[in-house]
């Protein structure tokens, strides 16, 4: 074993990438134009254009390359797949709205890096494409192209291409189309008759067609229609899904990652078992353990939608993904159950998935305004990078209970920190196939440290495990999950599909209305979350008091403002008495409520 280790050691540090040249890559594709953007571009454009330096601005891939290529067969796949898809030759100009230009030809540079002295060959492929990510990662791209593209060759050997990297913008690709990229490019490697011409699969569906799709009056219908369905998930969704109760935010955010050989096993087993996707599975054993962790009945989340519902769209390479929201409704439901039911909910929620983004942020303005909260970023709580196969439904039955109970010991658990972000936490899946790598990032690690990321992990694998040998009932679930609900402190409360703190709307309040006096109860007179305060120059109306405490809402992420304001002169000697406040000079929601 130390031996082996040493071996490894000894083959990363001799692993060196140095780049040698660009060479030209000509292409022309069938058409030039410019237009106006399709949603899902105008999605991304808006959400980068405002997170310029964000983690995902730029998408990293390997290309797979069979054991035999030359650089100059990669270099005619790229002018064949540049050639074919739009989107690759297509620049982003600034403007109200902004619009799209694509090019008919052009040069496309292919950066080739050595690797250093020594035999190479199909078993170092999975390293060598890995510091070929990371250099495309570290290596500035000036030109902010749509797309680069690398690889790296082994000298003593002919310069045969050991691997092939990308980096494609994420205005020029989703999730969805990298896949479709991959395929392709494996395909114009692997039929050689086809790069020259690429007569074998013509330019379909682009995005400039797209665009001019979208201006018509039965796609402006169904894009008011997914406005209407994340109107109203939005009027259920939690400020804050997940915080540990009186946590307060730290400014620091980490990821723990998942890797499991058993939890990979029994994804299998269960899809073999109940035909649910993959990444449904997964989502739901999530679910569970958040749900209960949480304390809610149900999970009201975003999600990425790829839109890739329509013929004309299964090819399609272009931005396309815009979030949605989904409803998991957890109680009550067997694992079996819930995973059929996460699916189709998943599956129903994405065919909502596009819509106009400038409508669609006015109208969470105004649910935010009645609400008194933020709603949550469209961050997806759950990103699935794993294609899914109908092939693999079948996959797992070859694998026995025993065996995946005796691969738990292999589980492991890393952590990484990351930049501080507005969603409490998300789940990544990166593979599923062989071992289930997972992330769960905190956005905060003083609201969801990293015992607790730790421990959601490990109880989403034991729940997986356990449906590896059959259905688990409701019943059984709290016992595998082995997590209680988060404990309750005093004042805490559930309102409008929200846990609240009231200490924490008590800090909201003092923030915003300083220096009035305020004091924040749990109820007055039957009305839920009351806000007494004195009168100031700037808040002499609940409309000011509302609009104050919506303006400090971004200061205290676990909070929410209070359904009602009491607006009096004086404050009393105690003020933590509702009933020594004088008679009030104004109450109200704040909110309009002509509504």
């Amino acid at each position: 074993m130390n031996t082996e280790t040493e071996t490894g050691r000894r083959r990363r540090r001799r692993l060196r990438l140095t780049p040698v040249r660009s060479i030209p890559v000509e292409f022309t594709g069938e058409r030039a134009g410019e237009g106006p953007l399709a949603l899902g571009q105008l999605d991304l454009y808006t959400w980068l254009s405002e997170n310029p330096d964000h983690l995902y601005v730029i998408l990293c891939v390997e290309l797979p390359v069979p054991a035999m290529v030359s650089v100059d067969e990669v270099a005619e796949a790229v002018a064949v797949l540049i050639a074919r898809h739009e989107s690759l030759r297509t620049s982003y100009l600034p403007g109200e709205p902004p619009c799209q230009r694509v090019v008919a030809s052009g040069v496309q540079l292919l950066e080739v890096c050595s690797l250093g002295e020594g035999q190479w060959g199909p078993r170092d492929r999975p390293a060598v494409a890995g510091a070929l990510l990371r250099w495309l990662r570290e290596s500035p791209d000036r030109g902010r192209r749509p797309v680069r593209v690398a690889v790296a060759v082994a000298p003593d050997a002919g310069e045969r291409v050991i691997a092939c990297a990308a980096a494609f913008s994420h205005l020029a690709v989703d999730q969805g189309s990298i896949e479709i990229l991959k395929r392709d490019f494996a395909g114009l490697l692997g039929d050689p008759a086809c790069r020259p011409a690429g007569r074998s699969n013509p330019p379909g569906h682009q995005p400039l067609d797209q665009a001019g799709l979208e201006a018509t009056p039965a796609e402006r219908r169904r894009a008011e229609a997914a406005l209407d369905y994340l109107r109203e998930q939005s009027r259920r969704i939690p400020h804050c899904l997940y915080a540990l109760p009186g946590a307060r935010p730290s400014g620091e955010a980490l990821a723990v990652e998942l890797s499991s050989v058993a939890a990979a096993m029994a994804v299998h087993r269960v899809a073999a078992r109940t035909r649910a996707s993959r990444s449904s599975i997964v989502l739901a054993a999530i679910c569970a353990v958040v749900a209960r962790r949480a304390n809610y009945p149900e999970l009201v989340f975003p999600l990425s939608s790829s839109n890739r519902f329509e013929p004309h769209l299964v090819n399609y390479v272009g931005s396309l993904a815009q979030s949605s929201i989904a409803t998991v409704k957890v109680a009550g439901r067997s694992f079996d159950e819930l995973a059929g039911h996460t699916w189709t909910t998943v599956i129903e929620a994405s065919r909502h998935g596009r819509y106009d983004l400038v409508k669609q942020g006015a109208m969470d303005e105004l649910v935010e305004r009645d609400r008194g909260l933020h709603v949550p970023p469209h961050d997806p709580l759950f990103n699935s990078l794993v294609p899914e196969s109908w092939s693999a439904l079948t996959a797992g039955v070859g694998f026995q209970p025993e065996e995946i109970e005796a691969a738990l010991a292999l589980t492991e658990l890393r952590w990484r920190p990351l930049p501080v972000s507005a969603l409490p936490i998300r789940f990544r899946l990166n593979q599923i196939d062989g071992c289930l790598r997972m992330d769960m990032w905190s956005g905060d690690a003083g609201l969801v440290p990293r015992a607790e990321l730790e421990s959601v992990l490990l109880a989403a694998e034991r729940l997986l495990v356990a449906a590896a040998h059959g259905d688990v009932p409701a019943s059984r679930m709290p016992a595998l999950i082995g997590l209680e609900p988060l404990a309750g402190i005093p004042d805490r409360m559930l309102i409008d599909h929200c846990w609240v703190d009231v200490a924490d709307v008590q800090r909201l309040v003092d923030d915003a209305v300083a220096p009035a006096v305020a004091r924040v109860f749990a109820s007055v007179d039957g009305r839920p979350l009351v806000a007494h305060l004195t009168v100031t120059d700037a808040v002499y109306t609940p409309e000011q008091a509302h609009a104050r405490c919506m303006a400090a809402l971004a200061r205290h992420p676990t909070a929410i403002t209070p359904r009602h304001y009491v607006i009096c002169r004086t404050a009393p000697a105690d003020p933590a008495d509702p009933a020594a406040w004088p008679a009030p000079l104004a109450t109200g929601t704040g909110r309009d409520e002509s509504r």
